[in-house]
């Protein structure tokens, strides 16, 4: 029997594991981020790492092709210099593409469809035959719409408002500046412009808190992320003029742990689109790699 590694490389962790066709996982590792824009040479030690110990596994010489989705992997020519020197080193055939294609495969397997993700960004990929394509990912300061980001931006631009029009903060303002310690919103400028992209969408907690009292503008804001997020589907789905029925899947943190996002989500395509059939449970990122693989001819 021939396995395949399959790769899930981010901007914290890196997992690696060996699977069989039945997409059975009969080996893990663990190393640190694999995203080669944060530091390209570490990032590169914890991908060997992990491929190093499914290979020294006891189904290590079965396996003859290695599937890794990693973020990052488009920037400058990070995709080509790793293929190149990860063939070198292990002799097997390396096939890598974005964290957001892996996932795809994992949820839709080889099928038509589009997946959502919405995390810390947000963007749309969709499959028709061979053809792979996306809406939104353009990052914060082009897009991003019903990602995290987006709804803590938008919740800190309320207290600019307010600020502006001499207006008593609301109670999602107040909430958000006793988080972030500050007493006036011009203390706010400091915090967005000097803070990561992580730390700024960490507040789209607070929004979440307080939709779950019953806040009227906190639970508008996660209504509208969620249908940024639907209509976003729905434009690639067009784009790639899918047959029906359609095929979506989501992942990522603001879609399958935020209750309001999610509803809201699902409540638009279901508006907009009359034959659709929602994939609710998704395998692990890591797994699409046994449907690249078969896809491939890797098995």
């Amino acid at each position: 029997m021939k396995y395949v590694i399959g790769i899930d490389a981010g901007g914290t962790k890196t997992k690696a594991v060996v699977l069989n066709n039945a997409k059975d996982i009969l080996f893990e590792a663990d190393a640190g981020y694999g995203n080669p824009v944060i530091d390209f040479e570490i990032a590169f030690n914890h991908l060997q790492k992990v491929i190093k110990e499914c290979l020294h596994s006891p189904f290590g010489e079965r396996c003859k092709c290695i599937v890794a989705g990693i973020a990052g992997i488009e920037a400058s020519q990070h995709r080509q210099m790793m293929k190149n020197e990860l063939e070198k080193i292990f002799q097997i055939p390396v096939i890598l593409m974005n964290d957001a294609q892996l996932a795809f495969y994992a949820a839709l397997h080889r099928q038509d469809g589009v997946l959502t993700i919405s995390g810390t960004g947000s963007v749309s990929i969709g499959k028709k035959g061979d053809h792979l394509t996306y809406a939104g990912g353009w990052g914060h300061l082009l897009g991003d719409e019903g990602s995290a980001y987006d709804i803590a931006i938008k919740a800190c631009k309320q207290i600019t408002y307010e600020a502006d029009t001499g207006s008593p903060y609301s109670p999602l303002s107040t909430a958000l500046m006793e988080k972030l310690q500050i007493q006036e919103a011009e203390q706010l400028k400091n915090y967005i412009y000097h803070s990561p992209k992580s730390d700024i969408a960490s507040l789209s907690y607070v929004v979440d808190v307080l939709a779950n009292q019953g806040d009227e503008q906190s639970l508008s804001l996660l209504k509208t992320a969620g249908e940024d997020l639907a209509n976003q589907t729905i434009m690639l789905i067009h784009k790639l003029q899918l047959a029906k029925p359609y095929l979506i899947g989501y992942k990522g943190s603001m879609l399958e742990k935020n209750e309001h996002v999610q509803r809201s989500f699902i409540t638009t395509l279901k508006e907009k689109l009359e034959d659709m059939i929602i994939i609710q449970e998704a395998d692990a990122p890591a797994i699409g790699a046994v449907f690249v693989a078969q896809e491939k001819d890797c098995f």
